[in-house]
């Protein structure tokens, strides 16, 4: 059987995600990787026992699919001559699917929003599939996609640009919130205790209640008790508009996003 392989432009932080949760599925795959400074192409190919390649025309014109792992901001300046049956995964923030089909001349273009979890397998990813793609081609995509986490088909790209924010962004919300909560504990405490492992323990146990039949308002409710302590700290976050704050910085988000697709 002819072995899959994966054309990669770009290894950033989200591409070289992609690539290892990819490559823990697939471990027999082969990865051909792309950046300007070689740097962590090398050492990401080190990782999936992959093919470092110095030039981008280096780049394989056969692989079964190829995957955008740049920034946005350096699509104008890229160039590759792709086939016209090259298939295509773009993890772009917000351009869009016409645009690269433009650029590229080619149809076959499937954008997805992952995000880091997906190097853990735990990702959860958005996709977007035009209509070139047939069902054999789209069934192996979500077998290659689904290695990195779960994925969630969005039916429309604004759907997948307005919830990027959300599970894109999100984990560095999350972190930020556990970043917090771990200085806030070392400072009460003086540093006595281990603060960043009983911080980690929480929002791990915690995301794994998350995942079952309960609403998150109902898990929250069974942590807090009428006037108790979980209830006071509540009000304090209530009352200096922690919703409010959190809706900002959804918007302003969304809104780089749709600046990014101009």
């Amino acid at each position: 059987m002819t072995k899959l392989k994966i054309g990669v432009f770009g290894c950033g932080n989200m591409g070289s995600a992609l690539v290892l949760g990819m490559n823990a599925r697939i471990p027999d795959a082969e990865f051909f990787l792309y950046t300007p400074s070689e740097v962590k192409a090398q050492a990401l190919a080190r990782d999936v026992k992959g093919f470092a390649l110095s030039r981008c025309e280096e780049m394989p014109t056969n692989c079964d699919w190829y995957l955008l792992g740049f920034k946005p901001q350096v699509l104008d300046s890229f160039h590759y001559e792709f086939k016209s049956e090259s298939k295509i995964i773009s993890i772009l923030a917000g351009v869009k699917t016409q645009k690269l089909i433009e650029k590229f001349k080619t149809s076959k273009v499937a954008r997805l929003m992952p995000n880091t979890p997906s190097a853990l397998g735990e990702g959860a990813n958005l996709l977007f599939l035009n209509s070139s793609f047939n069902s054999e081609e789209e069934s192996n995509l979500n077998f290659l996609l689904c290695a990195t986490g779960k994925l969630f088909k969005m039916n429309t790209e604004a759907d997948l640009d307005l919830t990027t924010a959300f599970s894109g962004s999100g984990p560095a919300l999350v972190f930020e919130l556990a970043r917090i909560f771990e200085a806030e504990l070392s400072r009460m405490t003086q540093g006595r205790v281990p603060a960043k492992e009983i911080i980690s323990q929480t929002f791990f146990g915690s995301s794994s209640l998350m995942k079952g039949a309960h609403s998150f308002e109902e898990l929250r409710e069974q942590v807090t008790s009428k006037k108790g302590v979980t209830y006071e700290a509540l009000e304090v976050l209530k009352e200096n508009n922690l919703q409010e704050i959190f809706s900002k910085a959804f918007t302003a988000a969304y809104t780089k996003t749709i600046e990014l697709s101009k």
